[in-house]
Protein backbone atom coordinates (compact mmCIF):
# COMPACT_ATOMS: atom_id res chain seq x y z
CA UNK A 1 0.00 0.00 0.00
CA UNK A 2 1.43 3.39 -1.00
CA UNK A 3 1.17 6.41 1.52
CA UNK A 4 1.19 9.56 -1.04
CA UNK A 5 3.58 12.95 0.52
CA UNK A 6 2.60 16.07 -0.56
CA UNK A 7 5.20 18.27 1.40
CA UNK A 8 8.56 20.83 0.61
CA UNK A 9 10.20 19.81 3.65
CA UNK A 10 12.57 17.48 3.11
CA UNK A 11 13.40 16.61 6.68
CA UNK A 12 10.52 16.00 7.77
CA UNK A 13 9.15 14.13 4.58
CA UNK A 14 12.39 11.71 5.53
CA UNK A 15 10.63 11.08 9.33
CA UNK A 16 7.52 10.74 7.29
CA UNK A 17 9.40 8.11 5.12
CA UNK A 18 10.63 5.92 8.00
CA UNK A 19 7.41 6.19 9.78
CA UNK A 20 5.26 4.44 6.57
CA UNK A 21 8.04 1.83 5.42
CA UNK A 22 8.18 0.51 9.30
CA UNK A 23 4.25 -0.02 8.94
CA UNK A 24 4.21 -1.68 5.86
CA UNK A 25 3.65 1.31 3.29
CA UNK A 26 5.84 2.11 0.40
CA UNK A 27 6.16 5.87 0.26
CA UNK A 28 6.23 8.21 -2.44
CA UNK A 29 6.65 12.41 -2.04
CA UNK A 30 5.09 14.92 -4.22
CA UNK A 31 6.26 19.00 -3.89
CA UNK A 32 3.31 20.00 -5.41
CA UNK A 33 -0.21 19.42 -6.63
CA UNK A 34 0.26 19.14 -10.11
CA UNK A 35 2.73 16.42 -8.93
CA UNK A 36 0.19 14.66 -6.81
CA UNK A 37 -2.42 13.84 -9.19
CA UNK A 38 0.55 12.61 -11.80
CA UNK A 39 1.70 10.29 -8.95
CA UNK A 40 -1.69 9.55 -7.66
CA UNK A 41 -1.95 5.59 -8.09
CA UNK A 42 -5.64 4.38 -8.29
CA UNK A 43 -6.41 1.25 -5.97
CA UNK A 44 -2.45 1.76 -4.76
CA UNK A 45 -2.89 4.89 -3.13
CA UNK A 46 -4.04 4.15 0.44
CA UNK A 47 -2.98 7.42 2.17
CA UNK A 48 -2.76 11.22 0.97
CA UNK A 49 -0.46 12.90 3.74
CA UNK A 50 -0.43 16.85 3.04
CA UNK A 51 2.26 18.91 4.60
CA UNK A 52 1.75 22.17 2.96
CA UNK A 53 0.72 26.20 3.71
CA UNK A 54 -2.86 25.46 4.90
CA UNK A 55 -4.78 28.37 3.69
CA UNK A 56 -3.35 28.17 0.27
CA UNK A 57 -4.43 24.15 0.52
CA UNK A 58 -8.14 25.30 1.23
CA UNK A 59 -8.07 27.79 -1.35
CA UNK A 60 -6.62 25.82 -4.22
CA UNK A 61 -9.54 24.33 -6.41
CA UNK A 62 -7.48 21.24 -7.48
CA UNK A 63 -6.84 19.89 -3.56
CA UNK A 64 -10.96 20.80 -3.31
CA UNK A 65 -11.38 18.70 -6.25
CA UNK A 66 -9.40 15.82 -4.45
CA UNK A 67 -11.16 15.98 -1.66
CA UNK A 68 -14.84 16.06 -3.15
CA UNK A 69 -17.30 13.71 -2.85
CA UNK A 70 -17.19 12.60 -6.43
CA UNK A 71 -13.66 11.62 -6.63
CA UNK A 72 -12.92 7.99 -5.47
CA UNK A 73 -9.12 9.04 -3.33
CA UNK A 74 -8.13 7.60 -0.10
CA UNK A 75 -8.21 8.95 3.53
CA UNK A 76 -6.33 12.78 3.88
CA UNK A 77 -4.17 13.62 6.90
CA UNK A 78 -3.24 17.09 7.05
CA UNK A 79 0.38 18.03 9.05
CA UNK A 80 0.36 22.05 9.55
CA UNK A 81 2.46 25.03 10.91
CA UNK A 82 -0.69 26.60 11.44
CA UNK A 83 -2.61 26.93 15.40
CA UNK A 84 -6.27 27.71 14.29
CA UNK A 85 -9.22 25.85 14.92
CA UNK A 86 -11.45 27.73 12.47
CA UNK A 87 -8.89 26.08 9.95
CA UNK A 88 -8.96 23.09 11.39
CA UNK A 89 -12.75 22.44 11.44
CA UNK A 90 -12.75 23.44 8.14
CA UNK A 91 -10.35 20.84 6.82
CA UNK A 92 -12.58 18.27 8.61
CA UNK A 93 -15.39 19.43 7.64
CA UNK A 94 -14.14 18.96 3.79
CA UNK A 95 -13.87 15.08 4.90
CA UNK A 96 -10.36 14.66 6.15
CA UNK A 97 -9.10 12.19 8.21
CA UNK A 98 -6.02 13.26 10.42
CA UNK A 99 -5.18 16.64 11.36
CA UNK A 100 -1.64 17.57 13.28
CA UNK A 101 0.53 20.46 14.51
CA UNK A 102 4.00 19.83 13.10
CA UNK A 103 5.22 21.05 16.29
CA UNK A 104 3.69 19.04 18.32
CA UNK A 105 3.63 15.57 15.72
CA UNK A 106 2.73 12.43 17.84
CA UNK A 107 4.67 9.54 15.65
CA UNK A 108 2.31 6.79 17.75
CA UNK A 109 -1.27 8.64 16.93
CA UNK A 110 -0.04 8.92 13.48
CA UNK A 111 0.63 4.98 13.40
CA UNK A 112 -2.69 4.32 14.77
CA UNK A 113 -3.85 6.41 11.65
CA UNK A 114 -1.95 3.83 9.11
CA UNK A 115 -2.57 0.38 11.46
CA UNK A 116 -6.63 1.73 10.91
CA UNK A 117 -6.29 2.28 6.81
CA UNK A 118 -4.60 -1.02 6.60
CA UNK A 119 -7.36 -2.77 8.48
CA UNK A 120 -10.03 -0.83 6.25
CA UNK A 121 -7.67 -2.03 2.84
CA UNK A 122 -8.22 -5.82 4.52
CA UNK A 123 -11.91 -5.03 4.38
CA UNK A 124 -12.27 -3.97 0.78
CA UNK A 125 -9.78 -7.13 0.20
CA UNK A 126 -12.54 -9.18 2.38
CA UNK A 127 -14.97 -7.36 -0.27
CA UNK A 128 -13.64 -8.36 -3.14
CA UNK A 129 -13.81 -11.90 -2.15
CA UNK A 130 -17.94 -11.91 -1.40
CA UNK A 131 -20.90 -12.45 -3.99
CA UNK A 132 -22.92 -8.55 -4.11
CA UNK A 133 -26.63 -8.34 -4.84
CA UNK A 134 -27.58 -4.56 -5.02
CA UNK A 135 -31.41 -3.50 -6.15
CA UNK A 136 -32.64 -0.13 -6.45
CA UNK A 137 -35.11 0.90 -9.04
CA UNK A 138 -32.97 4.16 -9.57
CA UNK A 139 -30.46 4.13 -12.52
CA UNK A 140 -28.27 7.23 -11.19
CA UNK A 141 -27.94 4.84 -7.51
CA UNK A 142 -27.06 2.10 -9.78
CA UNK A 143 -24.46 3.95 -11.75
CA UNK A 144 -23.01 5.30 -8.59
CA UNK A 145 -22.34 2.38 -6.93
CA UNK A 146 -20.90 0.55 -10.32
CA UNK A 147 -18.38 3.69 -10.01
CA UNK A 148 -18.11 3.09 -6.50
CA UNK A 149 -17.03 -0.54 -6.85
CA UNK A 150 -15.20 -0.76 -9.92
CA UNK A 151 -12.87 2.18 -8.65
CA UNK A 152 -12.03 -0.47 -5.60
CA UNK A 153 -11.89 -2.99 -8.03
CA UNK A 154 -14.84 -5.14 -6.80
CA UNK A 155 -16.32 -6.60 -9.74
CA UNK A 156 -18.38 -9.47 -8.28
CA UNK A 157 -21.44 -7.38 -8.18
CA UNK A 158 -25.02 -8.06 -9.47
CA UNK A 159 -27.22 -5.14 -10.39
CA UNK A 160 -30.97 -5.16 -10.70
CA UNK A 161 -33.42 -2.21 -10.79
CA UNK A 162 -36.56 -4.39 -11.61
CA UNK A 163 -37.76 -6.32 -8.25
CA UNK A 164 -39.34 -9.02 -10.51
CA UNK A 165 -36.19 -9.92 -12.18
CA UNK A 166 -34.23 -10.14 -8.82
CA UNK A 167 -36.62 -12.85 -7.45
CA UNK A 168 -36.48 -14.62 -10.30
CA UNK A 169 -32.36 -15.62 -9.12
CA UNK A 170 -30.59 -17.67 -6.37
CA UNK A 171 -30.44 -15.88 -3.43
CA UNK A 172 -26.74 -17.23 -3.36
CA UNK A 173 -25.36 -13.75 -2.61
CA UNK A 174 -23.37 -12.78 0.92
CA UNK A 175 -24.19 -9.22 0.53
CA UNK A 176 -27.58 -7.42 -0.28
CA UNK A 177 -27.92 -3.39 -1.02
CA UNK A 178 -31.40 -3.07 -1.14
CA UNK A 179 -33.79 0.06 -1.84
CA UNK A 180 -36.40 0.15 0.78
CA UNK A 181 -38.70 1.65 -1.21
CA UNK A 182 -39.40 0.10 -4.85
CA UNK A 183 -42.10 -1.03 -7.55
CA UNK A 184 -44.43 -4.04 -6.93
CA UNK A 185 -42.52 -5.39 -3.80
CA UNK A 186 -41.26 -2.49 -1.20
CA UNK A 187 -37.64 -3.59 0.62
CA UNK A 188 -39.33 -5.37 3.62
CA UNK A 189 -40.70 -8.19 1.22
CA UNK A 190 -37.55 -8.57 -0.64
CA UNK A 191 -35.87 -9.02 2.91
CA UNK A 192 -38.54 -11.25 4.00
CA UNK A 193 -37.96 -13.56 0.84
CA UNK A 194 -34.00 -13.74 1.06
CA UNK A 195 -34.11 -14.97 4.58
CA UNK A 196 -36.17 -17.59 3.75
CA UNK A 197 -33.43 -18.57 1.01
CA UNK A 198 -30.16 -17.56 2.80
CA UNK A 199 -30.28 -17.09 6.63
CA UNK A 200 -26.76 -16.42 7.09
CA UNK A 201 -26.83 -13.19 4.06
CA UNK A 202 -25.35 -9.64 5.13
CA UNK A 203 -28.23 -7.78 4.22
CA UNK A 204 -28.16 -3.48 4.22
CA UNK A 205 -31.33 -1.43 3.50
CA UNK A 206 -30.60 1.94 1.32
CA UNK A 207 -33.40 4.54 2.17
CA UNK A 208 -33.93 8.00 1.69
CA UNK A 209 -36.65 7.97 4.41
CA UNK A 210 -36.05 8.33 8.10
CA UNK A 211 -39.21 6.68 9.40
CA UNK A 212 -38.59 5.14 12.66
CA UNK A 213 -41.21 2.18 12.21
CA UNK A 214 -40.63 1.26 8.80
CA UNK A 215 -36.67 1.05 10.00
CA UNK A 216 -37.38 -0.71 13.28
CA UNK A 217 -39.54 -3.21 11.48
CA UNK A 218 -36.98 -4.27 8.65
CA UNK A 219 -34.14 -4.75 11.26
CA UNK A 220 -36.31 -7.00 13.18
CA UNK A 221 -37.23 -9.04 10.13
CA UNK A 222 -33.59 -9.74 8.98
CA UNK A 223 -31.94 -6.82 7.49
CA UNK A 224 -28.21 -6.35 9.47
CA UNK A 225 -27.90 -2.41 9.21
CA UNK A 226 -29.15 0.67 7.15
CA UNK A 227 -27.94 4.00 5.55
CA UNK A 228 -29.49 6.93 4.54
CA UNK A 229 -29.35 8.33 0.69
CA UNK A 230 -27.49 10.25 -0.86
CA UNK A 231 -25.18 7.90 -0.28
CA UNK A 232 -21.73 9.42 1.25
CA UNK A 233 -19.56 6.88 0.35
CA UNK A 234 -17.11 6.76 2.63
CA UNK A 235 -19.69 5.86 5.59
CA UNK A 236 -20.72 3.35 3.06
CA UNK A 237 -17.64 2.31 3.24
CA UNK A 238 -17.51 1.99 6.53
CA UNK A 239 -21.23 0.31 7.09
CA UNK A 240 -20.51 -2.45 4.28
CA UNK A 241 -16.82 -3.15 6.42
CA UNK A 242 -18.93 -3.39 9.81
CA UNK A 243 -21.29 -5.63 8.49
CA UNK A 244 -18.58 -8.01 6.87
CA UNK A 245 -16.33 -7.91 10.16
CA UNK A 246 -19.05 -8.72 12.15
CA UNK A 247 -20.25 -11.83 9.15
CA UNK A 248 -16.63 -12.93 9.45
CA UNK A 249 -16.62 -12.63 13.14
CA UNK A 250 -20.14 -15.00 13.48
CA UNK A 251 -18.57 -17.64 11.02
CA UNK A 252 -15.37 -17.72 12.81
CA UNK A 253 -17.15 -18.01 16.11
CA UNK A 254 -18.81 -20.61 14.48
CA UNK A 255 -16.20 -22.51 13.00
CA UNK A 256 -14.29 -22.35 16.40
CA UNK A 257 -17.54 -23.68 18.42
CA UNK A 258 -17.72 -26.43 15.70
CA UNK A 259 -14.31 -27.15 16.65
CA UNK A 260 -14.95 -27.41 20.40
CA UNK A 261 -18.03 -29.11 19.38
CA UNK A 262 -15.91 -31.87 17.64
CA UNK A 263 -12.96 -31.94 19.96
CA UNK A 264 -16.05 -32.30 22.87
CA UNK A 265 -18.08 -35.31 21.12
CA UNK A 266 -15.63 -36.34 18.38
CA UNK A 267 -13.16 -39.17 19.13
CA UNK A 268 -9.65 -37.49 17.92
CA UNK A 269 -8.08 -40.60 16.45
CA UNK A 270 -11.07 -41.74 13.90
CA UNK A 271 -13.31 -38.37 14.06
CA UNK A 272 -16.12 -40.83 14.52
CA UNK A 273 -18.33 -39.96 17.99
CA UNK A 274 -16.75 -40.38 21.29
CA UNK A 275 -18.86 -42.74 23.81
CA UNK A 276 -20.38 -40.10 25.74
CA UNK A 277 -21.55 -38.32 22.84
CA UNK A 278 -23.21 -41.79 21.51
CA UNK A 279 -24.69 -42.61 24.05
CA UNK A 280 -26.35 -39.12 24.41
CA UNK A 281 -27.14 -39.00 20.69
CA UNK A 282 -29.10 -42.80 21.74
CA UNK A 283 -31.12 -41.41 24.80
CA UNK A 284 -32.15 -39.05 22.25
CA UNK A 285 -33.27 -41.57 19.37
CA UNK A 286 -34.48 -44.04 21.54
CA UNK A 287 -37.39 -41.62 22.46
CA UNK A 288 -37.86 -40.53 19.28
CA UNK A 289 -38.31 -44.33 17.84
CA UNK A 290 -40.26 -45.41 20.82
CA UNK A 291 -42.29 -42.59 20.23
CA UNK A 292 -43.03 -43.44 16.52
CA UNK A 293 -43.44 -47.11 17.15
CA UNK A 294 -40.11 -47.86 14.87
CA UNK A 295 -37.63 -50.60 14.91
CA UNK A 296 -34.49 -49.67 15.83
CA UNK A 297 -31.31 -52.36 16.74
CA UNK A 298 -27.55 -51.66 17.88
CA UNK A 299 -24.30 -53.19 16.36
CA UNK A 300 -21.56 -53.44 18.57
CA UNK A 301 -18.07 -54.56 17.09
CA UNK A 302 -14.79 -55.64 18.10
CA UNK A 303 -11.31 -56.18 16.26
CA UNK A 304 -9.77 -59.34 16.18
CA UNK A 305 -6.84 -60.07 18.15
CA UNK A 306 -5.97 -56.43 18.05
CA UNK A 307 -3.32 -56.72 20.41
CA UNK A 308 -1.38 -58.40 18.29
CA UNK A 309 -1.62 -55.74 15.48
CA UNK A 310 0.26 -53.09 18.14
CA UNK A 311 2.61 -55.83 19.55
CA UNK A 312 4.21 -56.98 16.12
CA UNK A 313 3.15 -53.37 14.21
CA UNK A 314 3.55 -50.98 16.58
CA UNK A 315 0.74 -48.75 18.08
CA UNK A 316 1.31 -46.40 14.80
CA UNK A 317 0.06 -48.88 12.53
CA UNK A 318 -2.73 -49.88 15.21
CA UNK A 319 -3.54 -46.01 15.00
CA UNK A 320 -3.77 -46.50 11.29
CA UNK A 321 -5.84 -49.76 11.80
CA UNK A 322 -8.38 -47.85 13.72
CA UNK A 323 -8.57 -45.18 11.30
CA UNK A 324 -9.22 -47.31 8.39
CA UNK A 325 -11.95 -49.17 10.03
CA UNK A 326 -13.32 -45.95 10.95
CA UNK A 327 -13.37 -45.49 6.87
CA UNK A 328 -14.85 -48.52 6.20
CA UNK A 329 -17.62 -48.37 8.40
CA UNK A 330 -18.70 -44.96 7.19
CA UNK A 331 -18.58 -46.06 3.48
CA UNK A 332 -20.78 -48.97 4.26
CA UNK A 333 -23.40 -47.51 6.26
CA UNK A 334 -26.72 -45.06 5.51
CA UNK A 335 -26.02 -41.45 6.69
CA UNK A 336 -29.18 -41.99 9.30
CA UNK A 337 -26.86 -44.51 11.18
CA UNK A 338 -24.92 -43.38 13.87
CA UNK A 339 -21.33 -44.49 14.52
CA UNK A 340 -19.11 -44.31 17.80
CA UNK A 341 -16.25 -45.64 18.91
CA UNK A 342 -16.99 -46.95 22.01
CA UNK A 343 -13.42 -47.55 23.29
CA UNK A 344 -10.13 -49.16 22.66
CA UNK A 345 -10.88 -51.41 19.34
CA UNK A 346 -14.52 -51.62 19.99
CA UNK A 347 -17.08 -49.64 18.04
CA UNK A 348 -20.88 -49.19 18.34
CA UNK A 349 -23.42 -48.83 15.43
CA UNK A 350 -27.33 -47.19 16.09
CA UNK A 351 -29.09 -48.21 13.23
CA UNK A 352 -33.00 -45.90 12.67
CA UNK A 353 -35.84 -47.62 11.28
CA UNK A 354 -33.88 -51.71 11.47
CA UNK A 355 -35.46 -54.82 13.02
CA UNK A 356 -32.66 -56.92 14.67
CA UNK A 357 -32.75 -59.44 11.02
CA UNK A 358 -32.16 -56.24 8.37
CA UNK A 359 -28.77 -55.25 11.46
CA UNK A 360 -27.91 -58.55 11.08
CA UNK A 361 -27.83 -58.43 7.21
CA UNK A 362 -25.76 -54.95 7.51
CA UNK A 363 -23.54 -55.99 10.14
CA UNK A 364 -22.76 -59.83 7.78
CA UNK A 365 -22.08 -56.93 4.99
CA UNK A 366 -19.71 -54.98 6.91
CA UNK A 367 -17.81 -58.43 8.54
CA UNK A 368 -17.41 -59.43 5.15
CA UNK A 369 -16.19 -56.28 4.24
CA UNK A 370 -13.62 -56.04 6.65
CA UNK A 371 -11.98 -59.20 5.89
CA UNK A 372 -11.57 -58.36 2.71
CA UNK A 373 -10.02 -55.09 3.01
CA UNK A 374 -6.19 -54.78 2.70
CA UNK A 375 -4.94 -52.67 5.28
CA UNK A 376 -1.78 -51.51 4.34
CA UNK A 377 1.42 -53.72 5.38
CA UNK A 378 -1.22 -55.49 7.82
CA UNK A 379 -2.31 -58.84 8.14
CA UNK A 380 -5.63 -59.46 7.51
CA UNK A 381 -7.82 -57.59 9.81
CA UNK A 382 -11.53 -59.62 11.16
CA UNK A 383 -13.74 -58.36 13.38
CA UNK A 384 -17.16 -59.97 15.82
CA UNK A 385 -20.06 -58.42 15.72
CA UNK A 386 -23.07 -58.60 18.18
CA UNK A 387 -26.09 -57.04 17.30
CA UNK A 388 -29.16 -56.67 19.25
CA UNK A 389 -33.15 -54.73 18.37
CA UNK A 390 -34.56 -53.03 21.81
CA UNK A 391 -37.57 -55.01 22.55
CA UNK A 392 -40.84 -54.51 24.29
CA UNK A 393 -39.75 -53.70 28.24
CA UNK A 394 -36.08 -53.32 27.34
CA UNK A 395 -34.30 -50.72 29.18
CA UNK A 396 -30.73 -49.28 28.05
CA UNK A 397 -29.16 -51.58 30.60
CA UNK A 398 -30.98 -54.73 29.82
CA UNK A 399 -30.31 -53.88 25.79
CA UNK A 400 -26.44 -52.84 26.11
CA UNK A 401 -26.14 -56.33 28.54
CA UNK A 402 -27.61 -58.27 25.51
CA UNK A 403 -26.16 -56.61 22.76
CA UNK A 404 -22.50 -57.40 24.85
CA UNK A 405 -23.56 -60.81 25.65
CA UNK A 406 -23.81 -61.34 21.53
CA UNK A 407 -20.44 -59.97 20.69
CA UNK A 408 -18.65 -61.97 23.84
CA UNK A 409 -20.78 -65.34 21.94
CA UNK A 410 -19.00 -64.08 18.82
CA UNK A 411 -15.41 -63.95 19.92
CA UNK A 412 -15.32 -66.40 22.41
CA UNK A 413 -16.80 -69.16 19.65
CA UNK A 414 -14.37 -68.89 16.72
CA UNK A 415 -14.37 -64.84 15.75
CA UNK A 416 -15.15 -63.40 12.94
CA UNK A 417 -18.65 -63.81 13.11
CA UNK A 418 -22.13 -62.01 13.86
CA UNK A 419 -24.13 -62.78 17.02
CA UNK A 420 -27.98 -61.65 17.17
CA UNK A 421 -30.03 -61.26 20.09
CA UNK A 422 -27.46 -63.73 22.14
CA UNK A 423 -28.20 -66.47 19.33
CA UNK A 424 -25.88 -68.88 18.78
CA UNK A 425 -25.18 -70.65 15.73
CA UNK A 426 -23.13 -74.29 16.99
CA UNK A 427 -22.09 -74.61 12.98
CA UNK A 428 -19.89 -72.16 11.36
CA UNK A 429 -19.36 -72.95 7.87
CA UNK A 430 -19.27 -76.65 7.66
CA UNK A 431 -17.88 -77.30 11.06
CA UNK A 432 -18.86 -77.42 14.66
CA UNK A 433 -18.92 -74.29 16.69
CA UNK A 434 -15.87 -74.19 18.94
CA UNK A 435 -15.26 -72.06 22.28
CA UNK A 436 -11.44 -70.66 22.52
CA UNK A 437 -9.97 -70.75 26.19
CA UNK A 438 -7.80 -68.17 26.35
CA UNK A 439 -6.57 -64.61 28.90
CA UNK A 440 -10.56 -63.55 28.44
CA UNK A 441 -11.94 -66.39 31.03
CA UNK A 442 -8.59 -65.84 33.41
CA UNK A 443 -10.27 -64.93 36.85
CA UNK A 444 -6.51 -64.51 38.83
CA UNK A 445 -7.66 -67.77 40.82
CA UNK A 446 -5.72 -70.99 39.60
CA UNK A 447 -8.41 -73.32 41.15
CA UNK A 448 -11.38 -71.23 39.21
CA UNK A 449 -9.43 -70.87 35.87
CA UNK A 450 -8.62 -74.33 35.74
CA UNK A 451 -12.30 -75.57 36.36
CA UNK A 452 -13.20 -73.45 33.39
CA UNK A 453 -10.89 -74.57 31.25
CA UNK A 454 -12.13 -78.00 32.39
CA UNK A 455 -15.74 -77.17 31.91
CA UNK A 456 -14.75 -75.46 28.20
CA UNK A 457 -13.00 -78.49 26.85
CA UNK A 458 -15.51 -80.95 27.82
CA UNK A 459 -18.38 -78.76 26.52
CA UNK A 460 -16.41 -78.20 22.35
CA UNK A 461 -16.60 -82.08 23.10
CA UNK A 462 -20.02 -82.64 23.44
CA UNK A 463 -20.52 -79.93 20.80
CA UNK A 464 -18.25 -82.19 18.52
CA UNK A 465 -19.79 -85.26 19.31
CA UNK A 466 -23.27 -84.00 18.88
CA UNK A 467 -23.12 -84.27 14.97
CA UNK A 468 -21.68 -87.49 14.97
CA UNK A 469 -24.50 -90.12 14.83
CA UNK A 470 -22.50 -92.65 16.00
CA UNK A 471 -21.61 -91.71 19.00
CA UNK A 472 -24.92 -91.25 21.32
CA UNK A 473 -23.50 -93.12 23.71
CA UNK A 474 -20.32 -91.44 24.32
CA UNK A 475 -22.21 -88.33 24.29
CA UNK A 476 -24.76 -89.81 27.41
CA UNK A 477 -22.19 -90.36 29.46
CA UNK A 478 -19.94 -86.98 28.88
CA UNK A 479 -23.45 -85.04 29.13
CA UNK A 480 -23.12 -87.26 32.19
CA UNK A 481 -20.28 -86.39 33.32
CA UNK A 482 -20.46 -82.30 32.79
CA UNK A 483 -23.77 -82.08 34.87
CA UNK A 484 -21.64 -83.33 38.00
CA UNK A 485 -19.20 -81.18 36.71
CA UNK A 486 -20.71 -78.20 36.92
CA UNK A 487 -21.96 -79.09 40.03
CA UNK A 488 -18.96 -79.86 41.78
CA UNK A 489 -17.32 -76.54 40.20
CA UNK A 490 -19.80 -74.75 41.98
CA UNK A 491 -19.84 -75.98 45.28
CA UNK A 492 -15.38 -75.02 45.04
CA UNK A 493 -15.92 -71.88 43.19
CA UNK A 494 -18.16 -70.80 46.56
CA UNK A 495 -15.90 -71.78 48.55
CA UNK A 496 -13.16 -69.79 47.60
CA UNK A 497 -15.93 -66.83 47.43
CA UNK A 498 -16.31 -67.32 50.99
CA UNK A 499 -12.93 -67.36 51.78
CA UNK A 500 -12.28 -63.86 49.76
CA UNK A 501 -15.12 -62.64 51.71
CA UNK A 502 -16.87 -61.87 48.53
CA UNK A 503 -19.67 -58.67 49.14
CA UNK A 504 -22.42 -60.84 47.23
CA UNK A 505 -21.39 -63.90 47.85
CA UNK A 506 -25.57 -65.28 48.69
CA UNK A 507 -26.48 -63.84 45.44
CA UNK A 508 -23.97 -65.95 43.67
CA UNK A 509 -25.01 -69.10 45.87
CA UNK A 510 -28.20 -68.56 44.21
CA UNK A 511 -27.23 -67.99 40.61
CA UNK A 512 -25.27 -71.13 41.14
CA UNK A 513 -28.58 -73.07 42.75
CA UNK A 514 -30.98 -71.70 39.95
CA UNK A 515 -28.58 -72.88 36.95
CA UNK A 516 -28.04 -76.61 38.90
CA UNK A 517 -31.90 -76.77 38.63
CA UNK A 518 -32.38 -75.71 35.05
CA UNK A 519 -29.50 -77.96 33.77
CA UNK A 520 -31.15 -80.94 35.57
CA UNK A 521 -34.04 -80.27 34.22
CA UNK A 522 -32.88 -79.92 30.49
CA UNK A 523 -31.11 -83.25 31.28
CA UNK A 524 -34.15 -84.82 31.95
CA UNK A 525 -36.05 -83.63 28.89
CA UNK A 526 -33.11 -85.20 27.06
CA UNK A 527 -32.94 -88.04 28.37
CA UNK A 528 -36.87 -88.12 27.44
CA UNK A 529 -36.13 -87.58 24.06
CA UNK A 530 -38.18 -84.40 24.09
CA UNK A 531 -34.81 -82.67 23.67
CA UNK A 532 -32.54 -82.57 20.75
CA UNK A 533 -28.55 -82.46 21.66
CA UNK A 534 -27.61 -79.45 19.63
CA UNK A 535 -30.23 -77.55 21.83
CA UNK A 536 -28.36 -78.98 24.99
CA UNK A 537 -25.21 -77.82 23.91
CA UNK A 538 -26.75 -74.61 22.66
CA UNK A 539 -27.95 -73.74 26.41
CA UNK A 540 -24.72 -75.10 27.88
CA UNK A 541 -23.31 -72.76 26.11
CA UNK A 542 -24.85 -69.67 26.24
CA UNK A 543 -26.51 -69.82 29.58
CA UNK A 544 -24.04 -72.19 31.69
CA UNK A 545 -20.85 -71.71 30.81
CA UNK A 546 -20.06 -68.37 28.54
CA UNK A 547 -23.44 -67.19 29.83
CA UNK A 548 -22.56 -67.41 33.70
CA UNK A 549 -19.17 -66.72 32.97
CA UNK A 550 -19.67 -63.25 31.20
CA UNK A 551 -22.76 -62.31 33.08
CA UNK A 552 -21.28 -63.54 36.60
CA UNK A 553 -18.23 -64.41 37.45
CA UNK A 554 -16.82 -61.41 35.61
CA UNK A 555 -18.00 -59.43 38.78
CA UNK A 556 -16.27 -61.09 41.22
CA UNK A 557 -12.73 -61.58 39.18
CA UNK A 558 -11.28 -58.18 40.81
CA UNK A 559 -10.91 -59.27 44.33
CA UNK A 560 -8.53 -61.65 43.46
CA UNK A 561 -6.47 -58.26 42.10
CA UNK A 562 -7.54 -56.61 45.10
CA UNK A 563 -6.12 -59.66 47.31
CA UNK A 564 -2.89 -59.60 45.51
CA UNK A 565 -1.91 -56.26 45.93
CA UNK A 566 -2.93 -56.24 49.62
CA UNK A 567 -0.67 -59.08 50.30
CA UNK A 568 2.08 -57.17 48.26
CA UNK A 569 1.72 -54.47 50.46
CA UNK A 570 1.97 -56.82 53.59
CA UNK A 571 4.87 -57.90 52.70
CA UNK A 572 6.92 -54.64 51.39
Amino acid sequence: MQLLHLDSDKLFSEKIKNIAQKNGFTYKRAISTNEVFEKFDTGKTGLLVIDEDIDWMLNNESVRVIISRDFICPPIIVITSKKDLRIKKKCFNMGIMGYFEKELFNSSRFVKYLKTIQKETGNIDLIRKIHIAVLDDSQFTLRIMRVFFDMHGINNVAYYQSPSEFLQQKMDYELFLIDLVLPEHDGDDIIEYIREKNQDAMIILMTAYTNENILAHCLSIGANDFILKPLEMKIFMARISSCINHYYLQREISIKNDQLFDMATRDSLTTLYNRAYFAKICEKKVKENLAADLPFSFILMDIDHFKTVNDQYGHLKGDYVLRELAKVLKENLRNSDIIGRWGGEEFTILMDNATVESSTEVAEKIREVIEKHCFNGIRQITVSIGVAQWQKGDDREILFRRLDHSLYLAKLTGRNKVVSNAELHMVQGDKPMTIEWGLFFKSGNDKIDADHSKLIGMLNKFIYLCFDKNKKKEMDNLLIEFAQEIVDHFDREEEILKDYKYQNYKDHKNVHAELVTKTLKLLKNYNDNNLEPINVAKYLVQEVVIGHIVRHDFNFYNIFTHHENENMIVKS
